[in-house]
Protein backbone atom coordinates (compact mmCIF):
# COMPACT_ATOMS: atom_id res chain seq x y z
CA UNK A 1 0.00 0.00 0.00
CA UNK A 2 1.52 3.40 -0.90
CA UNK A 3 0.48 6.19 1.62
CA UNK A 4 -0.16 9.79 0.66
CA UNK A 5 -1.15 12.68 2.61
CA UNK A 6 -3.25 14.03 -0.30
CA UNK A 7 -4.96 11.91 -3.28
CA UNK A 8 -6.82 13.38 -5.93
CA UNK A 9 -8.93 11.45 -8.29
CA UNK A 10 -10.01 12.91 -11.55
CA UNK A 11 -7.84 14.34 -14.95
CA UNK A 12 -9.49 17.45 -15.55
CA UNK A 13 -9.09 21.36 -14.67
CA UNK A 14 -10.24 20.87 -10.57
CA UNK A 15 -8.08 17.91 -10.30
CA UNK A 16 -5.05 19.99 -12.01
CA UNK A 17 -5.39 23.13 -10.31
CA UNK A 18 -6.01 21.47 -6.90
CA UNK A 19 -2.34 20.69 -7.06
CA UNK A 20 -1.13 23.63 -7.14
CA UNK A 21 -3.28 24.49 -4.26
CA UNK A 22 -1.89 22.11 -2.57
CA UNK A 23 1.35 23.19 -3.23
CA UNK A 24 0.77 27.23 -2.06
CA UNK A 25 0.36 26.14 0.87
CA UNK A 26 2.19 22.70 1.70
CA UNK A 27 5.74 21.87 -0.71
CA UNK A 28 6.36 18.78 1.06
CA UNK A 29 3.14 17.23 2.03
CA UNK A 30 2.93 13.92 -0.50
CA UNK A 31 0.73 13.70 -3.43
CA UNK A 32 -0.93 11.61 -5.48
CA UNK A 33 -3.35 12.44 -8.71
CA UNK A 34 -5.37 9.29 -10.32
CA UNK A 35 -7.37 9.43 -13.85
CA UNK A 36 -8.24 6.94 -16.21
CA UNK A 37 -6.69 8.85 -18.96
CA UNK A 38 -3.72 8.79 -20.39
CA UNK A 39 -2.78 12.08 -20.38
CA UNK A 40 -1.63 14.79 -16.94
CA UNK A 41 -4.87 16.80 -16.32
CA UNK A 42 -6.16 19.47 -19.19
CA UNK A 43 -8.48 21.66 -19.57
CA UNK A 44 -11.55 21.23 -21.86
CA UNK A 45 -12.57 24.10 -23.82
CA UNK A 46 -9.95 23.90 -26.36
CA UNK A 47 -11.20 20.70 -27.51
CA UNK A 48 -14.48 22.19 -29.37
CA UNK A 49 -12.55 25.38 -30.36
CA UNK A 50 -9.05 25.67 -31.17
CA UNK A 51 -7.90 21.83 -30.65
CA UNK A 52 -10.53 20.75 -32.90
CA UNK A 53 -9.95 22.60 -35.81
CA UNK A 54 -6.22 22.30 -35.19
CA UNK A 55 -5.01 25.78 -34.60
CA UNK A 56 -3.71 24.84 -30.76
CA UNK A 57 -1.93 21.70 -29.78
CA UNK A 58 -1.74 19.53 -26.60
CA UNK A 59 0.10 22.40 -24.87
CA UNK A 60 -2.75 24.72 -25.26
CA UNK A 61 -5.05 21.63 -23.76
CA UNK A 62 -2.76 20.24 -20.60
CA UNK A 63 -2.82 22.13 -17.86
CA UNK A 64 1.60 21.91 -17.76
CA UNK A 65 3.49 19.13 -18.55
CA UNK A 66 4.50 16.14 -16.86
CA UNK A 67 7.73 17.15 -15.62
CA UNK A 68 6.46 20.36 -13.57
CA UNK A 69 3.98 17.58 -11.49
CA UNK A 70 7.77 15.93 -11.53
CA UNK A 71 9.43 18.47 -10.01
CA UNK A 72 6.52 19.70 -7.65
CA UNK A 73 6.45 16.35 -6.11
CA UNK A 74 3.51 15.11 -6.94
CA UNK A 75 3.18 11.41 -8.72
CA UNK A 76 0.84 11.60 -11.43
CA UNK A 77 -0.99 7.83 -11.96
CA UNK A 78 -2.25 7.73 -15.22
CA UNK A 79 -4.35 5.69 -17.38
CA UNK A 80 -5.92 3.49 -14.13
CA UNK A 81 -9.08 4.25 -12.57
CA UNK A 82 -10.16 4.51 -9.08
CA UNK A 83 -12.84 1.97 -8.39
CA UNK A 84 -13.58 1.91 -4.97
CA UNK A 85 -13.24 4.95 -1.70
CA UNK A 86 -13.04 3.42 1.48
CA UNK A 87 -13.62 6.22 3.58
CA UNK A 88 -13.58 4.17 6.93
CA UNK A 89 -10.10 3.34 6.29
CA UNK A 90 -8.85 6.51 4.48
CA UNK A 91 -7.96 4.16 1.50
CA UNK A 92 -8.31 4.31 -2.31
CA UNK A 93 -8.67 1.21 -4.46
CA UNK A 94 -7.24 1.23 -8.08
CA UNK A 95 -8.23 -0.71 -10.93
CA UNK A 96 -4.77 -2.59 -11.49
CA UNK A 97 -5.08 -3.38 -7.46
CA UNK A 98 -2.51 -0.94 -5.28
CA UNK A 99 -4.25 0.77 -2.62
CA UNK A 100 -3.25 4.17 -1.71
CA UNK A 101 -3.72 5.55 1.78
CA UNK A 102 -4.73 9.21 2.61
CA UNK A 103 -5.08 11.86 4.84
CA UNK A 104 -7.25 14.02 2.90
CA UNK A 105 -9.15 13.16 -0.18
CA UNK A 106 -10.61 15.12 -3.53
CA UNK A 107 -13.00 14.22 -5.39
CA UNK A 108 -12.60 15.98 -9.28
CA UNK A 109 -14.53 13.32 -10.95
CA UNK A 110 -16.12 15.37 -13.51
CA UNK A 111 -18.72 13.66 -15.82
CA UNK A 112 -19.08 11.26 -19.08
CA UNK A 113 -20.86 12.54 -22.20
CA UNK A 114 -23.98 11.96 -22.58
CA UNK A 115 -25.17 9.92 -25.61
CA UNK A 116 -28.78 9.69 -27.15
CA UNK A 117 -30.54 6.17 -26.81
CA UNK A 118 -32.01 6.14 -30.21
CA UNK A 119 -31.67 3.11 -32.41
CA UNK A 120 -28.18 3.57 -34.64
CA UNK A 121 -26.62 5.87 -31.87
CA UNK A 122 -23.59 3.39 -32.02
CA UNK A 123 -22.21 3.04 -35.50
CA UNK A 124 -19.27 4.77 -36.39
CA UNK A 125 -18.93 8.26 -36.63
CA UNK A 126 -21.42 9.17 -34.09
CA UNK A 127 -19.10 11.02 -31.44
CA UNK A 128 -20.00 12.89 -28.22
CA UNK A 129 -16.90 15.13 -26.98
CA UNK A 130 -15.56 15.21 -24.03
CA UNK A 131 -11.91 13.58 -24.06
CA UNK A 132 -9.21 14.36 -25.98
CA UNK A 133 -9.81 11.11 -28.31
CA UNK A 134 -12.80 12.38 -28.93
CA UNK A 135 -11.89 15.71 -30.55
CA UNK A 136 -9.01 13.94 -32.41
CA UNK A 137 -11.65 11.37 -33.79
CA UNK A 138 -14.21 14.37 -34.31
CA UNK A 139 -11.02 15.96 -36.89
CA UNK A 140 -10.04 13.19 -38.19
CA UNK A 141 -13.51 12.33 -39.35
CA UNK A 142 -14.61 15.62 -41.07
CA UNK A 143 -11.47 14.93 -42.96
CA UNK A 144 -12.94 13.02 -45.42
CA UNK A 145 -16.51 14.00 -44.81
CA UNK A 146 -18.40 16.57 -46.29
CA UNK A 147 -22.14 16.89 -43.75
CA UNK A 148 -22.21 16.94 -40.44
CA UNK A 149 -25.21 16.87 -37.93
CA UNK A 150 -24.79 18.21 -34.22
CA UNK A 151 -27.91 17.45 -32.28
CA UNK A 152 -27.83 19.67 -29.39
CA UNK A 153 -28.31 23.74 -29.43
CA UNK A 154 -26.51 24.67 -25.64
CA UNK A 155 -22.97 25.84 -25.96
CA UNK A 156 -21.24 22.49 -26.64
CA UNK A 157 -23.26 21.76 -29.48
CA UNK A 158 -23.38 25.81 -30.75
CA UNK A 159 -18.96 25.87 -29.94
CA UNK A 160 -18.80 22.12 -32.38
CA UNK A 161 -20.74 23.67 -34.68
CA UNK A 162 -18.70 26.34 -35.58
CA UNK A 163 -15.73 24.85 -35.59
CA UNK A 164 -16.89 22.10 -37.71
CA UNK A 165 -17.85 25.02 -40.42
CA UNK A 166 -13.62 26.52 -40.16
CA UNK A 167 -12.92 23.09 -41.14
CA UNK A 168 -15.17 23.34 -44.65
CA UNK A 169 -18.09 21.02 -43.12
CA UNK A 170 -21.74 21.50 -43.97
CA UNK A 171 -23.28 21.61 -40.95
CA UNK A 172 -27.02 20.93 -39.59
CA UNK A 173 -28.31 21.68 -36.18
CA UNK A 174 -31.39 19.85 -34.37
CA UNK A 175 -32.17 20.56 -31.60
CA UNK A 176 -35.61 20.16 -28.93
CA UNK A 177 -35.61 23.41 -27.40
CA UNK A 178 -37.20 26.66 -29.70
CA UNK A 179 -34.10 28.16 -30.07
CA UNK A 180 -30.25 28.47 -29.46
CA UNK A 181 -29.42 28.67 -26.45
CA UNK A 182 -32.68 28.88 -25.07
CA UNK A 183 -31.92 28.67 -21.75
CA UNK A 184 -29.75 31.22 -21.22
CA UNK A 185 -30.05 33.87 -23.61
CA UNK A 186 -33.53 35.87 -24.70
CA UNK A 187 -35.21 35.46 -27.64
CA UNK A 188 -33.52 38.36 -29.41
CA UNK A 189 -30.28 37.54 -28.56
CA UNK A 190 -31.07 33.89 -29.98
CA UNK A 191 -32.47 35.58 -33.12
CA UNK A 192 -29.50 37.16 -33.29
CA UNK A 193 -27.08 34.36 -33.21
CA UNK A 194 -29.15 32.30 -35.83
CA UNK A 195 -28.58 35.06 -37.94
CA UNK A 196 -25.14 34.77 -37.44
CA UNK A 197 -24.92 31.10 -37.78
CA UNK A 198 -27.08 30.41 -41.04
CA UNK A 199 -25.18 33.53 -42.32
CA UNK A 200 -21.61 30.56 -42.17
CA UNK A 201 -23.91 28.16 -43.77
CA UNK A 202 -25.40 26.53 -41.02
CA UNK A 203 -28.82 24.54 -41.15
CA UNK A 204 -30.62 25.78 -37.76
CA UNK A 205 -33.78 23.31 -36.97
CA UNK A 206 -34.97 23.93 -33.77
CA UNK A 207 -38.09 22.45 -31.85
CA UNK A 208 -36.57 19.08 -33.98
CA UNK A 209 -35.47 15.96 -32.14
CA UNK A 210 -33.61 12.59 -33.94
CA UNK A 211 -35.73 9.18 -34.31
CA UNK A 212 -32.63 7.27 -35.33
CA UNK A 213 -29.63 6.87 -36.88
CA UNK A 214 -28.67 4.25 -39.88
CA UNK A 215 -26.04 3.48 -42.36
CA UNK A 216 -24.00 0.32 -42.89
CA UNK A 217 -21.39 0.15 -39.87
CA UNK A 218 -21.02 4.14 -40.35
CA UNK A 219 -23.82 6.86 -40.09
CA UNK A 220 -25.20 7.52 -42.83
CA UNK A 221 -28.66 9.54 -43.06
CA UNK A 222 -30.88 10.92 -39.58
CA UNK A 223 -34.33 10.51 -39.65
CA UNK A 224 -35.79 13.42 -37.76
CA UNK A 225 -39.44 13.37 -35.87
CA UNK A 226 -40.45 16.10 -38.63
CA UNK A 227 -40.21 13.14 -41.14
CA UNK A 228 -37.48 14.33 -42.55
CA UNK A 229 -34.06 11.97 -43.77
CA UNK A 230 -31.18 14.07 -43.35
CA UNK A 231 -27.94 12.44 -45.00
CA UNK A 232 -24.99 13.08 -43.06
CA UNK A 233 -20.97 11.96 -42.78
CA UNK A 234 -20.72 12.03 -39.19
CA UNK A 235 -22.91 13.39 -36.14
CA UNK A 236 -21.77 14.88 -33.11
CA UNK A 237 -24.11 14.85 -30.15
CA UNK A 238 -23.85 17.44 -27.65
CA UNK A 239 -26.84 16.56 -25.28
CA UNK A 240 -24.71 17.10 -21.66
CA UNK A 241 -23.34 14.96 -19.09
CA UNK A 242 -23.92 12.40 -16.64
CA UNK A 243 -21.51 13.15 -13.20
CA UNK A 244 -19.53 10.66 -11.93
CA UNK A 245 -20.71 10.00 -8.59
CA UNK A 246 -20.51 6.70 -8.13
CA UNK A 247 -16.96 6.89 -5.80
CA UNK A 248 -18.87 9.48 -3.76
CA UNK A 249 -21.86 7.36 -3.37
CA UNK A 250 -20.58 4.08 -2.41
CA UNK A 251 -18.42 6.37 0.25
CA UNK A 252 -21.68 7.21 1.80
CA UNK A 253 -21.38 11.10 1.19
CA UNK A 254 -24.35 13.38 0.71
CA UNK A 255 -25.70 14.01 -2.77
CA UNK A 256 -28.80 15.92 -4.09
CA UNK A 257 -31.50 15.00 -6.07
CA UNK A 258 -29.43 15.63 -9.21
CA UNK A 259 -26.74 13.08 -8.11
CA UNK A 260 -24.68 16.23 -7.04
CA UNK A 261 -21.99 15.77 -3.85
CA UNK A 262 -22.81 18.08 -1.42
CA UNK A 263 -20.48 20.23 -0.16
CA UNK A 264 -19.77 23.01 3.11
CA UNK A 265 -18.55 26.79 1.82
CA UNK A 266 -15.20 25.45 2.17
CA UNK A 267 -15.60 22.39 -0.42
CA UNK A 268 -16.18 19.75 2.56
CA UNK A 269 -18.44 16.89 2.06
CA UNK A 270 -20.25 15.43 4.54
CA UNK A 271 -17.13 13.30 5.58
CA UNK A 272 -14.74 15.85 7.27
CA UNK A 273 -11.69 14.37 4.97
CA UNK A 274 -13.14 14.23 1.70
CA UNK A 275 -13.76 17.48 -0.47
CA UNK A 276 -15.18 17.83 -4.00
CA UNK A 277 -15.00 20.24 -6.62
CA UNK A 278 -15.92 20.86 -10.39
CA UNK A 279 -18.84 19.14 -12.28
CA UNK A 280 -19.66 17.29 -9.35
CA UNK A 281 -20.19 19.40 -6.32
CA UNK A 282 -23.15 21.54 -5.40
CA UNK A 283 -22.31 23.91 -2.66
CA UNK A 284 -24.10 26.87 -0.86
CA UNK A 285 -23.45 30.40 -2.22
CA UNK A 286 -24.52 33.21 0.10
CA UNK A 287 -24.71 35.80 -2.60
CA UNK A 288 -28.26 33.39 -3.74
CA UNK A 289 -29.08 31.51 -0.93
CA UNK A 290 -29.05 28.25 -1.75
CA UNK A 291 -26.61 25.74 -3.00
CA UNK A 292 -25.32 25.98 -6.90
CA UNK A 293 -23.94 23.47 -8.97
CA UNK A 294 -22.30 24.37 -11.69
CA UNK A 295 -20.52 22.59 -14.84
CA UNK A 296 -18.29 25.61 -15.99
CA UNK A 297 -14.53 25.79 -16.67
CA UNK A 298 -14.27 28.65 -14.42
CA UNK A 299 -15.78 26.78 -11.42
CA UNK A 300 -13.76 24.01 -11.72
CA UNK A 301 -10.69 26.51 -12.05
CA UNK A 302 -11.27 27.98 -8.93
CA UNK A 303 -12.90 25.41 -6.64
CA UNK A 304 -10.31 22.98 -7.56
CA UNK A 305 -7.77 25.22 -6.31
CA UNK A 306 -9.48 26.51 -3.25
CA UNK A 307 -10.27 22.96 -1.94
CA UNK A 308 -6.45 21.98 -2.75
CA UNK A 309 -5.33 24.79 -0.12
CA UNK A 310 -8.02 23.96 2.00
CA UNK A 311 -7.31 20.48 1.96
CA UNK A 312 -3.41 21.59 3.08
CA UNK A 313 -4.96 23.55 5.57
CA UNK A 314 -6.25 27.20 4.60
CA UNK A 315 -9.87 26.37 5.56
CA UNK A 316 -11.43 29.31 4.00
CA UNK A 317 -15.11 29.43 2.01
CA UNK A 318 -15.59 29.49 -1.40
CA UNK A 319 -17.18 32.43 -2.24
CA UNK A 320 -16.89 33.10 -6.45
CA UNK A 321 -20.01 33.86 -8.14
CA UNK A 322 -20.38 31.44 -10.82
CA UNK A 323 -18.77 32.63 -14.60
CA UNK A 324 -18.15 31.54 -18.10
CA UNK A 325 -17.09 32.67 -21.48
CA UNK A 326 -17.85 31.24 -25.25
CA UNK A 327 -16.85 32.27 -28.21
CA UNK A 328 -19.25 31.61 -30.85
CA UNK A 329 -17.50 32.36 -34.26
CA UNK A 330 -16.69 36.24 -34.16
CA UNK A 331 -19.05 36.53 -31.46
CA UNK A 332 -17.63 36.38 -27.50
CA UNK A 333 -19.32 36.90 -24.55
CA UNK A 334 -18.91 36.37 -20.80
CA UNK A 335 -21.67 35.29 -18.24
CA UNK A 336 -21.50 36.22 -14.57
CA UNK A 337 -24.11 34.47 -11.83
CA UNK A 338 -27.10 31.97 -12.01
CA UNK A 339 -29.08 31.71 -15.00
CA UNK A 340 -31.05 28.94 -14.42
CA UNK A 341 -34.08 30.84 -13.53
CA UNK A 342 -34.74 34.28 -15.17
CA UNK A 343 -37.68 36.00 -16.05
CA UNK A 344 -36.56 39.63 -16.89
CA UNK A 345 -33.91 40.79 -18.63
CA UNK A 346 -32.83 44.70 -19.31
CA UNK A 347 -30.69 45.59 -22.38
CA UNK A 348 -27.79 48.04 -22.09
CA UNK A 349 -26.09 48.97 -25.38
CA UNK A 350 -27.71 47.49 -28.89
CA UNK A 351 -27.46 44.37 -30.42
CA UNK A 352 -26.70 45.93 -33.79
CA UNK A 353 -23.61 47.50 -32.70
CA UNK A 354 -22.06 44.47 -31.19
CA UNK A 355 -21.34 45.74 -27.68
CA UNK A 356 -24.04 45.15 -24.65
CA UNK A 357 -24.92 43.61 -22.18
CA UNK A 358 -27.95 41.93 -20.55
CA UNK A 359 -29.24 41.76 -16.73
CA UNK A 360 -30.73 38.75 -15.59
CA UNK A 361 -33.69 39.09 -13.05
CA UNK A 362 -35.93 36.65 -11.23
CA UNK A 363 -38.20 37.96 -8.93
CA UNK A 364 -37.32 41.12 -9.46
CA UNK A 365 -33.77 40.74 -8.36
CA UNK A 366 -30.93 40.29 -10.56
CA UNK A 367 -29.31 36.67 -10.88
CA UNK A 368 -26.89 37.39 -13.78
CA UNK A 369 -25.36 39.63 -16.69
CA UNK A 370 -24.22 38.34 -19.93
CA UNK A 371 -22.02 40.95 -21.63
CA UNK A 372 -20.30 41.23 -25.27
CA UNK A 373 -17.54 43.77 -25.86
CA UNK A 374 -18.72 45.91 -23.13
CA UNK A 375 -15.76 48.33 -21.44
CA UNK A 376 -13.30 47.04 -18.97
CA UNK A 377 -14.40 49.14 -16.46
CA UNK A 378 -17.81 47.74 -16.12
CA UNK A 379 -16.77 43.84 -15.18
CA UNK A 380 -16.21 45.15 -11.85
CA UNK A 381 -19.58 46.98 -10.94
CA UNK A 382 -21.46 44.21 -13.02
CA UNK A 383 -19.99 41.56 -10.45
CA UNK A 384 -20.74 43.94 -7.60
CA UNK A 385 -24.75 44.56 -8.81
CA UNK A 386 -25.18 40.43 -8.73
CA UNK A 387 -23.63 40.42 -5.11
CA UNK A 388 -25.89 43.37 -3.58
CA UNK A 389 -28.74 41.25 -5.41
CA UNK A 390 -30.10 44.79 -6.77
CA UNK A 391 -33.72 45.11 -6.98
CA UNK A 392 -35.36 45.83 -10.96
CA UNK A 393 -37.26 48.22 -9.41
CA UNK A 394 -36.22 52.24 -9.79
CA UNK A 395 -32.86 50.13 -11.45
CA UNK A 396 -33.85 49.17 -14.89
CA UNK A 397 -33.90 53.04 -16.77
CA UNK A 398 -30.62 53.45 -15.04
CA UNK A 399 -29.08 50.33 -16.34
CA UNK A 400 -30.26 50.92 -19.86
CA UNK A 401 -29.09 54.18 -20.22
CA UNK A 402 -24.77 53.91 -21.38
CA UNK A 403 -24.16 57.35 -19.79
CA UNK A 404 -24.70 56.47 -16.63
CA UNK A 405 -21.59 55.00 -14.95
CA UNK A 406 -22.31 51.25 -13.33
CA UNK A 407 -20.04 51.99 -10.51
CA UNK A 408 -22.96 54.72 -9.61
CA UNK A 409 -25.14 52.36 -9.93
CA UNK A 410 -24.17 49.97 -7.50
CA UNK A 411 -23.07 52.81 -5.08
Amino acid sequence: MLDYKYVIIGGGLAAGRACDGIRKVDVEGTVALVTDEPHPPYQRPPLSKGYLVGKDGLDKVYLAGRKHYAENGIDVLTGVRATKVDADEHRVILGDGRVLAYGKLLLATGGQAKRLRIPGGNLARVFTLRRIEDAQAIRDAAKSGKRAMVLGGSFIGSEVAASLTRLGIEVTMVFPESRLLARVVPGELSALLHKKYEGHGIQIMPGIKPISLGGDEMVEWVELDNGQTVPVDLVVMGVGIALNTTLAQDAELDVDNEGAVMVNSSLQTSNPHIYAAGDIAAWPSFTFGKRLHVEHWDVARGQGLRAGRNMAGEDKEYTAIPYFFSDLFDFGFEVWGDLTIWNQTVLRGTLESGSFAVFYFSQAKIVGVLAVDRPDEERKPMQALIRARVLYEGLAARLQEEAVDLGEVIG
